[in-house]
């Protein structure tokens, strides 16, 4: 797909669905279009880990004592999430995402207890996007997340999200910005890692969190290659550990198998260390 179509597929989904426009040429856009179709494409090689991923959801809601409000954080297209399930359940459900889709828009229209928020859950998306503008970075931002403005909330889920929030800023410092020394970045990921954490502790009674934090590389000749994804951030014991088939062999690399180990958790607890 060249970049002139892609730019033109962001253009169309701008004048249907009006967004901040930084976050078109930083890709926020165009990556959450292109899960959805990065998963048709894989066929069923998803399919385990978005059940899991709805099961991990699922059990976590079914412990909520008080089930009024959910916030589910990175629903994305909705492949991971049993929204179904949990407008059943609370009496509202309110999706968080920096950019929501035309067909995510379309699916909850008619759902009278679904509520779409807009927002940057790092709070440095603007911020890196005027400094790579600059060219020249002499510190880098600090996560400042959302104060949500929703009342109580009872659980609060973040959905294969925790891995993927310094992806496209820490890579579009690094094309833009190539003199950022490496353990800037790495520093710099960590904090939107470790502040995500502390944030969706601080947010509500009850914490659900799914996240892939290994990528396991398995090539057809040699060793197999083992890298954490979460800049080596302390995590608990969790509940529940599957591996997700990120890239089977031939799909995106012709020497490799990629899958992620992702954990999960039903009620996420920071002080409990292994």
């Amino acid at each position: 797909m060249s970049n002139l179509t892609l730019m033109l597929r962001d253009l169309i989904e701008y004048v249907s669905n009006p967004f901040p426009w930084h976050l078109a040429p930083m890709g926020y856009v165009r990556e959450v279009r292109m899960t959805g179709h990065r998963a048709r494409e894989i066929g069923g090689a998803w399919d385990s880990h978005l059940e899991h991923t709805r099961k991990a959801v699922i059990q976590s809601a079914e412990l909520c004592q008080n089930p009024k409000r959910v916030v589910v954080v990175g629903a994305g297209n909705l492949l991971d999430v049993p929204l179904d399930v949990l407008t059943d359940r609370f009496d509202e459900v309110v999706l968080l995402d920096i950019f929501h889709a035309r067909d995510t828009r379309r699916r909850v229209q008619q759902m009278s207890n679904v509520t779409l928020i807009d927002a940057d859950v790092t709070g440095v998306a603007r911020a890196v996007f005027d400094a790579a503008r600059r060219q020249g970075v002499r510190s880098l931002p600090t996560s400042a997340p959302p104060v949500l403005d929703v009342g109580p909330i009872d659980l609060i889920v973040s959905v294969n999200l925790l891995s993927q929030l310094a992806v496209i800023p820490s890579s579009f410092l690094q094309g833009h910005c190539p003199g950022i020394a490496p353990e800037k970045l790495s520093a710099f990921a960590r904090n939107l890692i470790e502040t995500h954490l502390a944030w969706l502790s601080q947010t509500a009674d009850q914490v659900c969190l799914v996240t892939d934090t290994v990528r396991i590389e398995q090539f057809s000749q040699g060793p197999e290659t083992r890298k954490n994804i979460v800049e080596e951030v302390t995590l608990p014991r969790p509940d529940h550990v599957w591996d997700w088939q990120i890239a089977p062999m031939g799909s995106i690399y012709p020497d490799r198998d990629v899958y992620h180990e992702v954990q999960a958790y039903l009620n996420y607890r920071p002080s409990v260390r292994i």
